[in-house]
């Protein structure tokens, strides 16, 4: 197993609700070459950005590519996918065509759509662990569209105790989000 990435607070801070949240740094690790049949590890540790969850970066597979498998190995957190907007073959970021929000806990596997654009989020008391079986790279410009709009559609964040979503003020006409067993 090798450790690949490192993402630090500052490094998330263009994807926050709240740009200079404190919070846990680093903000999450990615490992590669793991045994078995999986690819990758991301471990994403418990706590929060000013009472918005720790989470991935997020990003879209610019480049098309298969779907991509994750499995849930420890902890709990939930899932945003949000579907890419075209107009005329010509993917407009600030508009997504649909958004889920899905829950995730030990054992479950999420099949991720390459024509959808996402993030884990750690929503429990414990570091979330998850496999997925992704084999290129990401390019820079799968993070792109993300960064630029101050994350994805919707932040994650801790409604006294619940998880609530909250929208991204930089998306237009965002429809009503998915919710699944949050």
């Amino acid at each position: 197993m090798k450790l690949t990435v490192i993402k630090t607070l500052d490094e998330m801070r263009p994807v926050l609700k709240n740009f200079n949240a404190s919070g846990p740094d680093p903000a999450y690790w990615v490992f590669r070459e793991i045994e078995g049949p999986w690819k990758n590890m991301t471990v994403i540790p418990q706590g929060d950005y000013n009472g918005e969850f720790t989470k991935t970066i997020g990003h879209y597979h610019i480049n098309p590519v298969n779907d991509e498998l994750y499995h849930c190995v420890s902890g709990t957190g939930v899932f945003v996918f949000q579907k890419k907007h075209f107009e005329n073959g010509v993917f407009i970021p600030k508009i997504v065509e649909e958004v889920q929000v899905k829950r995730i806990k030990p054992g479950d596997d999420i099949k991720v759509s390459g024509d959808f654009g996402h993030a884990v989020i750690n929503t429990g008391n414990e570091p979330l662990v998850t496999y997925d079986d992704r084999v290129a790279p990401h390019s820079p410009e799968d993070y792109e569209a993300v960064a630029k709009l101050h994350g994805l559609a919707y932040y994650i964040v801790n409604n006294n105790g619940r998880v609530d979503v909250v929208p991204n003020p930089n998306y237009k006409n965002l429809k009503d989000v998915l919710l699944e067993n949050i």
